[in-house]
């Protein structure tokens, strides 16, 4: 386990000439005795994560969650009134003297109370390797403060986000893939070739974990990314494009085509991937495919772009690993057949 702090900062398995984010360290208070982030100078030119140093405390509470309560934490009510944080973001935690588990990991906010520990399930908790009262230090974003491409996400088994071209008030299709890396493998390089190939954007969020576990370590679902906890996404305008699409993994064996759009406009998406995927049917998403339909108003996708003009494609691992490039080259043939 790295020191204290140093996890959250992604050192990792660290490079020859990557240098990771400057550390922050201690626990400071502001002018009304807030609690307040203390962030060491930025000497060596890299970014810093306001960062406080906590202590952690098993729950047994009963949250009302999408994914498994381990993805979790419950934070004092001095953490979110006296910084940025807010519920429904996302932290990492990193634990002191950890046994086992991952170096830190991504947390969503779901509740706050009174008392001085952030809470997590046992769950949680064997996330990091922690145990109940152990120190730890609580990161303010979800992604590496400095580093921004795939491959130094790669290099240094870290979450990471990147955008693809250039923000514009042209943007026709804002290509979106927020679990990219090997979190769900493949569709990284989706958003990526549908912005070169359009000449639009793309943002895409990468996570990596040697060993395996990246979905586990990184991943938050669509319906509860918060902008707030990956700069990149909240400094891009309310929405990026005149449409948005989303590439996703899952571990059925049909290509599901979502979103808010029209059936006859996912429809001719559908087409254009079936046309040049073999071995996998397209279907449209409907109400029998709730999780994987991306119709949410929550859905990160379905405020990058006006309702009616969003699309999600959700894929097995096989079409992700083979024929990502096809299933990309469908989406901008049909997007642009829209867009005419």
């Amino acid at each position: 386990m790295l020191g204290l702090g140093a996890g959250l900062l992604g050192l990792g398995a660290v490079t020859a000439g990557l240098r990771p984010g400057a550390a922050v360290t201690g626990t400071g208070s502001d002018q009304n005795g807030d609690l307040a982030a203390v962030q060491q100078d930025d000497t060596d030119g890299c970014a810093a994560m306001s960062q406080w140093d906590v202590s952690l405390a098993e729950t047994t509470a009963d949250w009302n969650t999408r994914s498994s309560a381990s993805r979790y934490c419950s934070v004092p009510c001095e953490t979110t009134e006296g910084t940025a944080l807010e519920r429904g973001q996302q932290i990492r935690i990193a634990a002191d003297d950890a046994s086992g588990g991952f170096p830190d990991a991504v947390y969503t906010i779901v509740s706050t109370h009174e008392g001085t520990a952030v809470r997590l399930t046992q769950g949680g908790l064997e996330r990091i390797g922690a145990s109940d009262s152990a120190a730890a230090t609580l990161g303010g974003r979800a992604v590496h403060p400095s580093y921004d491409t795939r491959e130094l996400g790669r290099y240094n088994d870290e979450y990471v986000e990147y955008l693809v071209g250039e923000d514009d008030e042209t943007t026709d299709v804002f290509a979106m893939a927020p679990h990219g890396g090997f979190v769900e493998y493949g569709t990284d390089f989706q958003a990526e070739r549908v912005a070169n190939l359009r000449g639009d954007l793309a943002w895409i969020c990468a996570g990596f974990n040697d060993g395996g576990g990246a979905y586990s370590r990184w991943h938050v679902p669509s319906t509860e990314i918060n902008r707030r906890s990956f700069p990149l996404l909240d400094g891009l305008s309310d929405q990026p494009g005149d449409w948005a699409v989303s590439f996703h993994g899952y571990a059925d064996e049909t290509v599901f085509v979502g979103g808010t759009a029209s059936e006859a406009d996912r429809q001719l998406v559908a087409e254009e991937i079936s046309a040049r995927i073999d071995g996998v049917d397209v279907v449209l998403a409907s109400g029998d495919a709730t999780d994987y339909d991306g119709a949410a108003p929550t859905n990160i996708l379905n405020e990058s772009a006006p309702v009616g003009r969003t699309i999600q494609i959700e894929q097995p691992s096989g079409v992700r690993q083979r024929q990502w490039r096809a299933v990309a080259d469908g989406v901008v043939s049909g997007l642009e057949t829209l867009l005419e």
